[in-house]
């Protein structure tokens, strides 16, 4: 009884945050100096956002069309609350049982709003499409700002394949039942690099499609847990099982308690709900009155996410665990497939919402690219920093981005073939973790002396440094615990990221230093002044 009253009270806590926290954000931005144009019409805000982005040294060269679901479905997708639950919901119980759910989730989104509030604040204070990037360059200097740079363009990548990869995986294994021909690894890369490929396309061709699709993918998602939720409601109601057993600390065949290792283990995989949440910061150069409706994205992706994901979850798992294998996609599809009376019809709204949420990866994996090119941070950076004039999109970064993450999916398939799944999500929390903890640490670090909170209307006042230190600790302990629980490997592959990461600064460096001292600039001590003085021009 007592576990039971402490998962409904930690619930309630969680729920008092979500709102808090947005409450404190709306009084900052009620005072703030910032004054939305929209009310003189949409190209006086265009006028005032262009005006703005030159402000950080940068011209307007994507089309800002995204209104505030668009940018909110660019956060929200990437989270795939559908694609994550059907992906990883059934090893999570099985790990870790049903208290993954009871427990597990709400204390992750806890610590996952704590991050998304700190991301949100400087999503608001640095409105361009570099995210934490251009943060971390503003707060630090341009070689801490390169860093969580290239971190996050690996975390984006990573989540991107394993996306693709599920996707694939599902798309083979449900027609080669239907066409009865046996399922190859020839299928099913064919398969990942057709999926791939057409997201490239949509990305590149119909630029003037993705706001929209950005907001379909929200209604698509939130409507596939509505028909679950209906499909459940209507043939299992009441369910078989209490919803205290989420509290219990019971194993996956409900015979047993759960050790500490095998929750934290089922927990750290739920964890793939609560990384990507910055996408949104990615298309500010693409938003109307992003200090507005970006760091709302970023912050209620994770809010909303939790909601939708501890219902579904907690209803799927009571109504369904006696009937279904707990292990792989089984759980999730099997209660999927009975909400809709057996109909594949969910399936394939599964598999669609799996690729939308790849589609929408790829264009923030996209913009990270370009932005770091467009400050010269990538070889050839002339040519992935190039913008169509028409589709005015980064049309290079986009098919650099298919490329690399299909090039990733190769190694971890030739190095952790049955793993790949895995590593694949330790490596892209690890790595996003890092980028988010270096602009944190030094917005800590700097304090409200950094010029780039004078006109940031999304902030939490005096909330803001104790949310910041407890994002800090939380990203430093998960990245902990997904390299152990998750998948080892994924940290061994972060460390050969940073080895690559380092390789390409010193040629940065050395590059950026010759052109430096050719205008007469001689000392090092010198260059980092400079580059603290104008962090984000070249």
């Amino acid at each position: 009884m007592i576990q039971v009253i402490a998962g409904i009270v930690l619930l309630i806590i969680v729920c008092m945050v979500v709102i808090a926290i947005a409450f404190k954000a709306q009084q900052s931005i009620q005072l703030s100096r910032h004054k939305s144009m929209l009310e003189y019409g949409r190209p006086a805000q265009l006028l005032q956002d262009a005006h703005d982005l030159h402000q950080f040294g940068f011209a307007q060269q994507l089309r800002r069309r995204w209104g505030g679901l668009s940018s909110f479905g660019l956060s929200f997708n990437t989270a795939a609350l559908i694609g994550s639950a059907a992906v990883l919901f059934g090893i999570a119980i099985g790990e870790g049982g049903a208290s993954v759910i009871g427990f597990g989730l709400p204390i992750i989104a806890l610590f996952g709003l704590a991050v998304s509030a700190s991301l949100a604040e400087l999503a608001s204070a640095v409105p361009t499409t570099g995210g934490v990037y251009h943060a971390a360059s503003a707060l630090g200097g341009r070689k801490w700002g390169w860093r969580a740079g290239y971190f996050q363009a690996a975390g984006h990548l990573a989540i991107l394949a394993l996306l693709n990869c599920a996707c694939a995986a599902l798309i083979d294994r449900l027609f080669s039942d239907k066409f009865a021909y046996q399922a190859t690894d020839f299928t099913f890369w064919f398969t990942v690099i057709v999926l791939t490929l057409a997201q490239g396309a949509l990305n590149y061709w119909g630029k003037p499609l993705l706001g929209s699709l950005q907001s379909i993918g929200v209604v698509l998602q939130a409507g596939i847990v509505l028909i679950m939720l209906a499909g459940l409601l209507w043939l299992f109601w009441p369910g078989a099982y209490s919803p205290a057993l989420l509290y219990q600390f019971q194993n996956a065949e409900w015979n047993g308690t759960v050790t500490g290792g095998a929750f934290i283990s089922g927990t750290m995989l739920l964890l793939k709900l609560f990384v990507g949440m910055d996408g949104a910061s990615h298309g500010a150069e693409e938003t109307i009155d992003p200090r507005i409706r970006v760091p709302w994205a970023i912050y209620l992706s994770t809010a909303y996410t939790f909601v939708f994901g501890f219902v579904l979850l907690a209803f799927s798992l009571l109504t369904t665990a006696g009937s279904v294998e707990t292990g792989g996609l089984g759980l999730f599809l099997a209660a999927a497939q009975t909400g809709a009376g057996g109909s594949a019809v969910i399936l394939l709204l599964v598999v669609g919402s799996l690729w939308g949420s790849g589609l929408h990866t790829l264009t923030i994996s996209s913009r990270i690219l370009f932005s770091l090119a467009r400050e010269k941070a990538l070889p050839l950076h002339k040519k992935w920093s190039a913008v169509s004039m028409k589709q005015q999109a980064p049309y290079n970064a986009i098919w650099l981005g298919a490329i690399a993450s299909l090039m990733l999916l190769g190694f971890m398939f030739i190095f952790s073939r049955d793993q790949m799944i895995l590593v694949l999500l330790s490596f892209a929390i690890i790595s996003l973790h890092i980028s988010y903890v270096i602009p944190i640490v030094l917005k800590l670090r700097r304090g409200a002396s950094a010029g780039i909170w004078r006109f940031a209307p999304w902030r939490l006042g005096a909330w803001s440094i104790p949310i910041n230190w407890l994002a800090v600790g939380w990203l430093t302990v998960s990245s902990c615990l997904a390299g152990v629980y998750i998948q080892y490997w994924g940290a061994g592959a972060v460390a050969v990221t940073a080895l690559l990461i380092f390789l390409l600064e010193l040629r940065n460096r050395k590059r950026h230093a010759l052109r430096l001292q050719s205008s007469g600039i001689k000392s090092q001590k010198e260059i980092y002044r400079l580059e603290r003085k104008f962090p984000l021009n070249d």
